[in-house]
């Protein structure tokens, strides 16, 4: 490439030629070896000669400089010293706990993710909810306060026992958001803030039974709806529910008991 002026010049060639060339192979039309000229004025390059074989061009070895043969033992010692590149750490991931490539994606991005992730699953969490959880509402508040997971309060212990409890069914999504939230901000431990704000899920059949009945006499018309086949009708329901119980209240179970009270 001719005529590159400018680091900027570089890369609008660059970017030109590679769009020229994809859509070149796209159209099954041929590619040759040639010198390019770029203009500055429209950011586009053109043929200047061609180059058939690389003695067309002239190299010649740099007389100022000796040629270098690193001993192989050299080099295995190096390649043995660096640490796990990027590459290699998404393959790992992905291989090891069953990741999708997008998950593998977001824990390779540094050591420091991906050691956290690695710790928050030997403490007993899920591989797969753990990576949801720190590429989700993990990755939001991070965001949120332009930092990084190694400045947050939030630990591998902090993820593990979030899984566990959602597991378990002690906390409900809406819940686990809250208490991550409250860790994220506190470093509090995830069962202290579920206890301290009121986030266990209510499964208590009979005390829920009682809100139930209540919300169903105070809503007549959804559960008409519902009664004359309007499944939609359900949720206008299931809200009022959640909302006396802080949505503390297990959604499965309101549901199945809904169900149960409204059928003929």
């Amino acid at each position: 490439m001719k005529n590159l002026n400018s680091v900027r010049s570089l890369y609008r060639a660059v970017r030109f030629e590679e769009e020229r060339q994809r859509d070149a192979l796209i159209a099954d039309q041929p590619l040759v070896q040639e010198t390019r000229h770029f203009d500055e004025s429209t950011g586009t390059t053109s043929p200047m000669r061609s180059k058939e074989f690389a003695f067309d061009y002239r190299y010649f070895p740099e007389p100022d400089l000796s040629p270098l043969e690193p001993a192989v033992d050299w080099v295995e010692g190096v390649r043995a010293s660096l640490p796990e590149l990027p590459a290699a750490r998404r393959a790992r991931l992905a291989s090891a706990y069953g990741l999708e490539a997008s998950q593998a994606a977001y824990l390779a991005t540094d050591p420091d993710t991906a050691a956290f992730f690695e710790e928050s699953v030997a403490l007993g969490g899920g591989a797969k909810d753990v990576a949801n959880w720190m590429s989700g509402d993990l990755a939001g508040l991070l965001n949120e306060d332009r930092t990084i997971l190694r400045a947050s309060k939030v630990t591998p212990a902090h993820l593990a026992d979030l899984v566990r409890l959602l597991d378990q069914q002690v906390v409900g999504s809406a819940g686990a958001k809250a208490a991550l939230a409250a860790a994220y901000r506190t470093g509090d431990a995830i069962e202290a803030i579920v206890d301290r704000e009121g986030l266990r899920q209510v499964s208590d059949v009979p005390a829920l039974e009682a809100i139930i009945d209540r919300v169903l006499a105070e809503n007549p018309g959804p559960v008409e709806q519902f009664r004359a086949g309007k499944e939609g009708a359900l949720n206008a329901l299931i809200g009022p529910i959640m909302k006396e119980t802080r949505r503390a209240a297990n959604a499965q179970v309101v549901r199945e008991l809904l169900r149960k009270r409204l059928s003929p």
